[in-house]
């Protein structure tokens, strides 16, 4: 029951609007959230919700019929990090038994299993649905949401809507004539079939990114014969934190006698050093901050003309020669840009440039005109004939989510993002209340590891999911002016770095000379730009349009409120350390 001045006045005094609330300052309200998918960024949703919240609920819906997210769904051959897998960890919860310096797909999924069966996630998530649509509704502040969940569709509703998604979710077939007439076997990498084989097999595969650079040197091994169909040119990294590796290596490698100089670009892991990492918890974090430390150090190579861009650029071409090896000059002039590193998505690509001039291995760089039953026709009309063919063409990419979004007045975010995407920091949305984003567009996408700008924007999302069930707000929505201004300053800043260069990459919606649609700068300087919120940035509207400072309460705290005399005088203490008055 609410009481008001009005109730408690003197026959002179006019009566008060003002609700003086039956409940201590900053009581939780209910908040009930809704986090769509339940990879890597729903999973630290729910962690973090349950160590920090409490008179809440949280529905992490999930299209697939298991955690993980990518590492769920990638499960083609060499499917691998490209980071280092003591750094690709979430920053508080490392792993000591990596079995390798660069972790496989399959394990990858694993870790994030085990991490949510230890902190008992799964009680959060829902499997098997799939997010329709999210329509705000002004007079209770919620949106409604609509889920298919096996054929059938259920309505819920949330407080807070956190789109955990990713872009890079939505996997296409590429527009070919005559793609699905081929009578062999038809493969996606994003689609994989885990019982595919292809030994002693003939096999095609398109594409020159990331899944196609892991995948080649496995089908390579045991295919009769594979030919590659490369229409784009990309670099091939050494590895990343190679330094680290480097020594890795050759410290097993004395250990053994041998004092050649290693060229594998993976490292598998001792038992002694798992059981080191176990027992030496110091050993085992200065090593992760080492790893981490090499990824960050890397970032001056992204500052176009700078001397590590120059040193890179020519260091990696020097370095895909040898690699390549002597001859094979259309390889060389076919497959090495003109433009800077960085420009796309850098890869190491372990064993791919050796693969490609294996004897059973052909590259074609004509264009393709078509599909046949028998396999790919080129632009100079010869027919290659295939067994198998691999479609590693990647994602479409909507910056837009891929299910309905309506917001203030019914707009779509579908048409506000057309023509172009309109995100604050990465992580909310002019016009669409209480709606946050995990990784969105003009995120950290480039630079560093990912999981820490993941943390970092969860952090951010649930402070301010925290402020409205402490402060009585209805509504939080970002406003134009400061999302204009900052997008404005991304845009000026780019024009200093590698990724502005003439490529064709998904950093640009696959335009070249487009905008760019990451951070501008790098991986700790975004972390450093979302530690704190700027609440002044947003338009805060209040439950049943009331007083700012409903949530003072009825003039008591917590503690007092429940007579817990061992917290009733928490700023007594022996050193000036914080303190806080527990809400």
């Amino acid at each position: 029951m609410h009481f008001s001045s009005a109730q408690i006045s003197t026959p002179n005094e006019e009566p008060s609007s003002i609700k003086i609330l039956p409940q201590w300052h900053s009581k939780p309200n209910h908040l009930r959230v809704i986090c769509v998918g339940a990879g890597a960024a729903g999973l630290l949703v729910a962690y973090k919700m349950k160590m920090n919240f409490s008179n809440y609920d949280l529905v992490c819906y999930e299209k697939n019929d298991d955690v993980g997210g990518t590492w769920y769904e990638n499960k083609y051959p060499g499917c691998a990090c490209d980071v280092p897998a003591h750094a690709y960890t979430l920053s508080f919860e490392p792993k000591t038994d990596w079995s390798t310096f660069y972790a496989y797909g399959p394990e990858i999924r694993q870790y994030f299993s085990d991490f949510a069966a230890k902190y008992d996630l799964f009680k959060f998530v829902k499997l098997n649905s799939r997010v329709q649509s999210a329509t705000w509704d002004e007079a209770t502040g919620q949106y409604a949401v609509e889920v298919s969940v096996n054929g059938k569709t259920v309505k819920d509703y949330c407080h807070v809507f956190i789109n955990g998604t990713g872009f890079l979710n939505d996997w296409k077939w590429p527009a070919i004539p005559g793609l699905h007439d081929f009578k062999g076997q038809l493969l996606h990498s994003a689609a994989w079939d885990i019982k595919a084989d292809w030994k002693d097999k003939t096999v095609g595969i398109i594409g020159t990114g990331s899944s196609a650079i892991q995948i080649v040197p496995q089908i390579q091994k045991t295919a009769s014969h594979l030919t590659a169909f490369m229409r784009s040119v990309t670099w091939i990294s050494p590895p990343i934190a190679d330094a680290a590796l480097e020594q890795e290596k050759k410290s097993k490698m004395a250990a053994l006698g041998d004092e050649s100089e290693p060229d594998m670009k993976q490292y598998w892991y001792t038992d002694g050093e798992k059981q080191r990492f176990r027992d030496d918890p110091g050993f085992h974090l200065a090593y992760r901050r080492t790893l981490e430390a090499s990824v960050n150090a890397a970032f001056d190579m992204f500052i176009r003309d700078s001397e590590a861009s120059k040193a890179a650029d020519e260091g990696m071409r020097a370095e895909m020669k040898r690699r390549i090896g002597p001859g094979h000059e259309e390889l060389k002039e076919k497959l090495i840009p003109s433009w800077p590193p960085g420009c796309r998505r850098i890869t190491p690509g372990d064993g791919y440039l050796e693969a490609l001039v294996k004897p059973n291995v052909t590259t074609v760089h004509k264009e393709i005109v078509k599909i046949v039953p028998e396999g790919v026709v080129d632009d100079s009309g010869k027919v290659h004939k295939f067994d198998m063919l691999i479609c590693a063409t990647g994602f479409n990419l909507a910056f837009a989510p891929r299910f309905g979004v309506y917001g203030v007045n019914g707009v779509s975010m579908a048409d506000e993002f057309n023509p172009e995407p309109n995100v604050y920091l990465a992580v909310t949305v002019p016009k669409f209340p209480n709606y946050f984003v995990i990784n969105g567009v003009r995120g950290n996408w480039a630079a560093g590891v990912a999981l820490p700008s993941h943390e970092v924007q969860v952090d951010y999302i649930l402070k301010c999911a925290k402020r409205m069930q402490l402060e009585q707000i209805k509504a939080l929505e970002v406003k134009e002016e400061p999302t204009r201004q900052l997008n404005a300053w991304i845009d000026e800043w780019h024009k200093g770095s590698v990724w502005n260069a003439n490529c064709k990459s998904w950093y640009k919606n696959n335009i070249v000379g487009g905008k760019l649609w990451i951070w501008g700068g790098s991986a700790l300087h975004y972390m450093n730009t979302i530690r704190e919120v700027k609440y002044e940035h947003y338009d805060v509207r209040y439950k049943d349009g009331g007083n700012m400072w409903d949530h003072l309460g009825n003039g008591r705290v917590k503690a007092e409120v429940e007579h817990t005399f061992d917290k009733l005088a928490p700023y007594i203490r022996n050193q000036d350390s914080p303190w806080t008055i527990e809400a």
